[in-house]
């Protein structure tokens, strides 16, 4: 669901100040996805590269820090968390009306 969606904000006019701030997250979010993606593919390539008999490869999996893996991953939503609700925090303090309750949502939808 788009942050549009989400903060709904019944006949509110997307200025360009506004579109500017979408923009900025929308590029947030990609660089979030691809650095998820990144720890992702850099812990399977640890695991599966190289050659290994079947059974060292099942014990690598097996003692594999699994629980690193999955806050590494959870802290990469957390970052990009972090700096959708910086930029909405700007956008809320510099803007009025329907705009500025557009950008209170993200912004309340974005702290921890």
């Amino acid at each position: 669901m788009g942050v549009l969606s989400y903060c709904k904000i019944d006949d509110m006019v997307i200025t360009r100040n506004m579109q500017n701030h979408l923009n900025e997250i929308e590029s947030k979010v990609a660089l979030g996805n691809l650095l998820a993606t990144s720890v992702a593919s850099s812990q399977f390539i640890q695991i599966f590269s190289g050659r290994m008999s079947a059974g060292k490869r099942l014990q690598t999996i097996y003692e594999h820090d699994w629980e690193k893996f999955g806050q590494a991953m959870a802290s990469s939503h957390f970052v990009t968390k972090e700096l959708v609700n910086r930029i909405a925090d700007k956008a809320r303090l510099t803007s009025r009306g329907k705009e500025q309750d557009f950008w209170k949502c993200v912004y309340d939808a974005t702290r921890y």
